[in-house]
């Protein structure tokens, strides 16, 4: 075999030129690989801060349907530093895959994290619960049938009527009132008059009604008694627990730096929350019991500091809705106008004052309600219904009943089935309520709640997190960059890198 002894040559144009494509491709190559660092950067801080955020409590998801995260880590003392450094151990793992191996695996991206950071955070009570508000919305939407929607906008309708007549109701009374102790005025100086003509008073015929039996009497000091006692078949059953001092409407919270997105917040919106707040939370008339206290529902509506108050301001503002109802009926029915004006002709027909028959009718027409009034939210408290417009069929009390008042009040069991009942009539005193402070007092009872565990003893709702915002700084040395170095002394220089983002439940 022939054998050429020949030695491979290229110029020095064509030695250029290779270096400066290999140099050209090597750029390229880093260039994508610069850009896969920065989207494994971007990547990194997503799963760091879902993976902080994965430690929500679970007891609030279970029981409230509620998302947040408990930033003082179950110890009471929040830190936005712990928070910083739990995102750092979640990101140092997908930043860098040989962290705590033993043998090293080559990593094309070579990204090195210098630090990260949380620099956001929205809490549950910030502006007044509304993050609390829109998750608790955003859940029954996806769970909340539309007759449920129709009958809470029946119950907002009947609301609006009712506190109409309650208005009118308060208005007459007043009115009513004032005309009272004109004509007491009036019979005064008659009776002075009369002395001054004729040196002696005349001495007026005795009324056909009894001074013990005069329902006026009766009622005007029936108002100055405890209302509970009027109400209730037995006072003793009335729950004595109080809210803690230092629940979350009470005391000054942390506050967060990043905003709520409200995305729901409208009328159909806020009746959702409300039906939200009567699946979690229990009323007087149910048989188990919140942990804080037993009437959570009352608390949310009133915001007293104790059952008993809370039961009691709900009480007189059912008794305000029904005796507008009541006495709505009753000054449009002719046969109670009849007995009302024939009972004050009696009482005080003999005052020689004009007016002052009609003007007892009226007054008596208004305690006659009262004491309606009372039968009907005796009747709720027992377990009954009452009718938000009452007919002949279903009034229960007579006026020459208003005497036996406390008899009648006696024998109410409960055992009316027409109508609405107390969690009916709640509802509507919700519609009337002031919504913006609901979230707030349901905060109150929640994190009362958690406090009761043991697990959670020292949960604040304001270190409750709803939203963190977090931004890290990265480097990326330069790997292909060196061979362009190695021939063109281009210099060897590493990408700083700086990445932000958020995340909400």
């Amino acid at each position: 075999m022939k054998r050429y002894d020949r030695k491979g040559t290229i110029t020095v144009f064509l030695s250029l030129v290779c270096v400066l494509f290999l140099s050209l491709l090597c750029t390229a190559v880093e260039s994508a690989r610069v850009q896969g660092c920065r989207a494994k950067a971007a990547a990194a801080l997503d799963m760091g801060m879902f993976s902080v955020m994965g430690a929500f409590e679970r007891e609030l998801l279970e029981k409230y349907d509620v998302f947040f995260l408990d930033g003082a880590a179950g110890t009471g003392s929040y830190s936005t530093e712990r928070l910083s450094d739990t995102l750092t151990d979640y990101m140092a793992y997908n930043v860098d895959p040989n962290k705590r191996e033993l043998i090293a695996r080559f990593d094309p991206f070579g990204l090195r994290m210098v630090e990260a950071r949380i620099i956001g955070i929205g809490l549950a009570t910030d502006g007044n619960g509304e993050a609390f508000y829109q998750q608790a919305v955003g859940f029954m939407r996806e769970n909340f049938p539309t007759e449920a929607v129709n009958m809470w906008m029946n119950r907002m309708k009947e609301g609006e009527e009712l506190e109409k007549a309650g208005e009118n109701y308060e208005r007459q009374d007043s009115n009513v009132a004032k005309e009272l102790a004109s004509i007491e005025e009036q019979r005064k100086q008659l009776e002075e008059q009369q002395k001054e003509s004729d040196g002696e008073l005349q001495v007026p015929q005795a009324p056909a009604v009894p001074e013990s039996r005069n329902p006026l009497t009766i009622i005007k000091k029936m108002k100055n008694e405890g209302i509970l006692g009027l109400v209730l078949a037995d006072r003793g059953i009335v729950s004595q627990k109080t809210l803690p001092e230092n629940s979350p409407s009470k005391r000054h919270c942390r506050t967060g730096n990043l905003p709520v997105e409200e995305k729901y917040g409208g009328l159909v919106d806020n009746l959702i929350f409300q039906e939200y707040l009567f699946e979690r939370f229990a009323l007087f008339t149910d048989q188990e019991k919140d942990q804080v206290l037993d009437y959570g529902l009352e608390y949310i509506l009133c915001g007293k500091d104790s059952d008993e108050k809370n039961l009691k301001s709900v009480i007189t503002r059912l008794l305000l809705l029904r005796e507008g109802s009541n006495f709505a009926y009753l000054s449009g029915d002719e046969v109670s106008m009849s007995a009302a004006n024939a009972m004050a002709a009696a009482l005080v027909g003999w005052i020689p004052v004009p007016g002052v028959v009609t003007v007892t009718a009226y007054a008596l027409l208004l305690a006659w309600a009262y004491g309606e009034s009372l039968v009907d939210v005796r009747q709720l408290l027992a377990g009954g219904k009452v009718p938000v417009v009452k007919d002949a069929s279903t009034w229960k009390l007579g006026l020459a009943s208003l005497a036996d008042i406390l008899l009648v009040l006696k024998g109410t069991d409960g055992s009316s089935t027409e109508g609405l009942s107390y969690a009916e009539y709640l509802q509507i005193l919700f519609t009337l309520g002031n919504k913006k402070k609901y979230a707030m007092r349901a905060l109150d009872l929640i994190e009362g709640y958690m406090r009761t565990r043991l697990a959670t003893a020292a949960f604040r709702m304001d270190n409750a997190i709803f939203k963190i915002q977090a931004s890290a700084d990265f480097t990326i040395p330069p790997l292909f960059l060196k061979v362009s170095n190695a021939f063109l002394k281009t210099g060897v220089t590493q990408t700083d890198y700086h990445v932000s983002g958020s995340f909400a439940y």
